[in-house]
């Protein structure tokens, strides 16, 4: 029962867990399917992918 959840891949994984790519593929199929990035969950993975882009 546990393999089969790890293979289901980052559906229930949280946001400051993901990595830069899957932050982008996320907002990529948000952009699609609603048009925008209004809603909160992009709002949020908008601010994960700031915090991992800023360069020190």
């Amino acid at each position: 029962m546990a393999e089969t959840d790890q293979k289901k891949g980052s559906k229930n994984k949280k946001i400051n867990r993901l990595t830069l790519a899957e932050i982008e593929a996320q907002l990529e199929s948000i952009k699609k399917s609603e048009g925008s990035w209004r809603s909160r969950h992009a709002q949020q993975l908008l601010a994960r992918k700031a915090v991992l882009t800023r360069k020190i």
